[in-house]
């Protein structure tokens, strides 16, 4: 995370000092301090001795909490003990004579258990004190007293035991990390609860040697730290069972610490703003626990993906660099193709589609791709509830209409707000207006003109129950104006524009796995959109299984390579921007490309080509909105529309089908040229919701 430097101002009436104080604080923003304390680095002036500096909080003495670090005239310390609000720091020299220098800085500190920028909490049904974190008892924020710290090692053979006491185990492996050092394979695991979810951080570490700290140093880390994501996408109210994942062989063998929480797990969590701040949190625990990391890279594949790239622009420095695998860009347009994948499939059996035809229609490689595709858009269905949700709290129209509402628009009201006259929050049910599902395939010829009328009169629509109506629905505009400002459509405008981004994708196209390799190219082409270029964005596609996990391994090492470079480039060309110095960093070689079956690595731009020979090996395939005649980039909620006009199509209707056609689009037909309505751009980084 990039810290907010504050620079002296003199106090005093005489002429300003040659230097001054720099003050930071490096464990996070000094806007969004949590959990009481805070790791604040002052850098002194020449002009100043270092034992005459003094450190005040609103008036409390601080200096024994910072030590000397780096050449001497660098003191770190942790700050505790911090209100609730606003603390003004202020540092300043005891030392005699005008014009010394003083700095202040005012700390803002937020509960342990949040909110800092998600909004009023939900509901949440806890775990923490159950199966599997028996993390002893709970308050009424699902937090425990205190962190437990237990230890795991690796084996000879491979694999991870529970770490006895006493003597070390004659099976106990050894690594060497990144750094060069070999270290026995002792990993030690911290779970506690911050943003009432339970997090976990793993490093190498042995029982019995100093422990790290931001002053203390240990053998076995390498002073990285990657942060997990998990997949799916489930509506929780849930502090959860599980994490990201910590005990990863890869990344722990390497030196490098790994830290999660339930909260980033969309399968608990489908919400990346709270996913976003609980990361910030935990990661502000981790420096101010053992040290401030040079940088945090992400990790996690599908919808773990997902959080990593919409956190990385909306929130950019809490992860410095994305590592994804079989990703998508965002919820919203991904959950769209689950919901048009519901209707079309639907629709094509009233139209008497064949197989072939259908899945022609939704643009996937296979016909079951789309039943994949519809895992997601359950999340707007408010009566489903997951089992924890016991059947006294869920919604009912009728027998319980003040319930939990278990649909998306309602789990994250906080950020698309409540519709004043159902009291819910409002929803952005798929819009299908203007939507002329199946035109690519009414040109290709393998629909007829009478299939193409039928499907499309029997497409129909949401309503905000979650119930199919045979009318076509319009999204609220407000929410989706939201969607798109907020960044819950994922646009690539903000921190994406110069995070580096790393994606591998094993292909299973052909066998109907909905992480389809379409989803690559929706992002590149949403990057190019955004910035005109794809400088910070690179795609490597392979078989899936240990070619894909090569890839992955490899994207580890060549992320690691990349931010290195960038932090060296930046300490020497600080004039730069942050989009050149992501430019200017990436390591020669690393290129988008594919891996043939044979393991060959061809280097390849990403392109729609199919001539290209990774698009030869790797086919690219669509989604129903793309082939109803929408962008590539996946990224229209809302079609703007203009006439229906007989001439534009390649075939002929009868007088009837044309009639009935009408009937379909009164108001017209999607005009894919133009943005979609309330398709604005991110109005922000750092959004905060009230």
């Amino acid at each position: 995370m990039t810290p907010t430097i504050a620079s002296a101002t003199p106090t005093s009436s005489a002429a300003p000092p040659q230097k001054t104080f720099d003050v930071e604080v490096v464990s996070g923003r000094p806007d969004m301090i949590s959990g009481g304390d805070a790791l604040v680095r002052v850098a002194v002036p020449r002009n100043v001795p270092p034992h005459q500096v003094r450190i005040n909080v609103d008036g409390r003495d601080v200096t024994a909490r910072f030590r000397p670090v780096e050449d001497g005239r660098t003191l770190l310390g942790l700050v505790d003990e911090l209100a609730l609000g606003d603390n003004l720091l202020e540092v300043r020299s005891n030392g005699q004579g005008k014009g010394r220098p003083t700095a202040t800085l005012t700390l803002v500190n937020h509960p342990a258990a949040g909110p800092v920028f998600s909004g009023p909490h939900i509901k949440l049904f806890c775990t923490a004190s159950g199966s599997p974190w028996n993390l002893g008892p709970v308050d009424e924020d699902c937090h425990v007293a205190k962190p437990q710290v237990t230890y795991r090692y690796r084996t000879t053979a491979g694999g991870f035991a529970d770490l006895p006491d006493g003597p070390l185990p004659g099976n106990l492996a050894t690594t060497t990390t990144t750094s060069g050092e070999t270290v026995p394979y002792i990993v030690r695991i911290e779970r506690g609860t911050i943003n009432r979810a339970v997090y976990e951080i793993a490093m190498l570490h042995e029982p019995g040697t100093p422990a790290p700290d931001p002053w203390t140093a240990t053998a076995g880390w390498n002073n990285r730290l990657v942060y997990t994501f998990g997949g799916a996408c489930g509506i929780g109210y849930t502090q959860a069972t599980s994490t990201g994942g910590v005990m990863d062989d890869t990344l722990l063998s390497r030196g490098y610490a790994v830290a999660s929480s339930t909260f980033n797990v969309f399968a608990n969590n489908c919400n990346d703003v709270t996913s976003a701040e609980t990361a910030m949190m935990v990661k502000e625990h981790f420096s101010e626990t053992y040290g401030v990391p040079d940088f945090t890279m992400g990790w996690g594949g599908s919808a773990g993906t997902m959080q990593q790239l919409l956190i990385a622009n909306g929130y950019p420095g809490i992860i410095d660099g994305v590592i994804g695998q079989i990703g998508y860009p965002d919820e919203r347009s991904t959950t769209v193709s689950g919901h048009e994948c519901r209707f079309v499939t639907q629709a094509a059996a009233a139209a008497g589609l064949s197989t072939a035809q259908r899945t022609a229609v939704t643009g996937f490689a296979s016909p079951n791709t789309c039943g994949g595709y519809q895992f997601f858009d359950s999340v707007d269905w408010p009566a489903t509830c997951p089992g924890h949700v016991p059947a006294a709290y869920r919604y009912h129209p009728v027998d319980n209409p003040s319930g939990i509402r278990c649909a998306m628009a309602d789990f994250i009201s906080n950020v698309y707000g409540v519709d004043e006259t159902t009291g819910f929050g409002r929803p952005i049910i798929p819009d299908t207006v203007g939507v002329q599902y199946g035109l690519g395939t009414l040109k290709e010829g393998v629909i007829s003109p009478e299939q193409f009328v039928t499907l499309n009169e029997r497409i129909g629509g949401l309503d905000v129950e979650g119930n199919r109506t045979p009318h076509r629905t319009s999204a609220n505009v407000d929410a989706i104006e939201v969607a798109y400002s907020t960044g819950r459509v994922n646009q690539f405008d903000g921190g994406l524009r110069w995070t580096p981004i790393i994606e591998t994708r094993g292909y299973t196209d052909p066998g109907g796995d909905f992480h389809d390799r379409f989803r690559s190219w929706t992002m590149r082409e949403r990057i190019v959109k955004a910035n005109g270029n794809a400088d910070n964005h690179i795609s490597i596609t392979s078989s899936p299984g240990a070619a894909a996990n090569a890839a992955q391994v490899r994207a580890l090492a060549d992320m690691d390579a990349w931010l290195t470079a960038r932090a060296a480039l930046a300490a020497t060309r600080p004039g730069l921007d942050d989009a050149e110095l992501t430019r200017m960093s990436r390591p020669d070689g690393l290129a988008d490309g594919c891996i043939a079956p044979d393991g060959e690595r061809i280097v390849e731009e990403l392109t729609l080509d199919p001539a290209a020979r990774c698009n030869e090996l790797y086919p690219y395939h669509r989604n129903p909105r793309v082939v109803a005649g929408g962008p590539t980039s996946s990224d229209v909620l809302k079609c703007r529309l203009q006439p229906l006009d007989r001439a534009a199509y390649p075939v002929t209707f009868t007088d009837g089908q044309w009639q009935r056609l009408r009937a379909v689009f009164p108001d017209g037909v999607c005009d894919w040229s133009q943005p979609g309505v309330g398709q604005v751009p991110l109005s922000a980084t750092w959004i905060r919701f009230q």
